[in-house]
């Protein structure tokens, strides 16, 4: 005679029912997070000559505080170092005639001998924003700041720049605090990226007098 092996149901349902909320609690928690894009910028500014630039490799985190819950605000996750990066090489990449990416900052003797107009140096930047409720008002301010410094062997100019976005919204009317920072975030990513641009149109311009 042939044994068979009874099914536990009971504990197969709550195999299934279990391996289920694992799924759907995964999902949702990673449904919120998502990336900044990257920016780019019309009528860029071509520099001939050779150039050197240095970004720090130190990454961009956004320093947040939530003074208030509403609008599931506990779903602002937007990772901002990647598109920060790559839209900062993407313009530098179209304004310079020939340029090298380096891993360092260039001494005044190096920059001589390497023949280039002058180094680029991006650096200490910072982000950080804060929500808050007021009057049944959702806020949400974003700041961020970064060093743009140009040196040739002979002179060196510091530009410090920055920009701030916000975004407010009715916390009874489809407010979504996620939303809303991707997009002031977003807004100061372009903001910031047309000040870099300029300031080191502007700097160069100064060296090569």
């Amino acid at each position: 005679m042939i044994g068979t092996k009874k099914l536990n149901f009971p504990k197969f349902l709550l195999n299934i029912i279990t391996l289920f909320l694992i799924i759907v609690i995964t999902s949702c928690a990673s449904s919120y997070k998502r990336n900044a894009d990257l920016v780019s910028l019309k009528n860029i500014v071509k520099l001939d000559g050779k150039y050197s630039v240095y970004i720090s490799d130190n990454k961009l985190l956004n320093k947040l505080s939530l003074k208030s819950e509403d609008c599931e605000s506990w779903q602002i996750d937007i990772e901002i170092d990647k598109a920060y990066k790559q839209s900062l090489k993407d313009i530098l990449f179209s304004m310079f005639e020939d340029v090298q990416f380096t891993n360092k900052e260039l001494s005044k003797e190096d920059l001589k001998n390497s023949g280039a107009v002058a180094q680029i140096v991006i650096k200490n930047h910072s982000a950080e924003s804060i929500f808050v409720v007021e009057r049944n008002t959702a806020k949400f301010n974003f700041i961020l700041k970064t060093d743009v410094n140009v040196k040739s062997h002979f002179m060196t100019i510091n530009n410090s720049v920055s920009t701030n976005k916000s975004w407010d919204n009715n916390i009874y009317l489809n407010c979504s605090a996620n939303k809303g920072a991707y997009n002031s975030i977003q807004g100061a990513l372009e903001s910031i990226m047309s000040q870099i641009h300029n300031n080191i149109f502007s700097s160069v311009k100064s060296i090569k007098r």
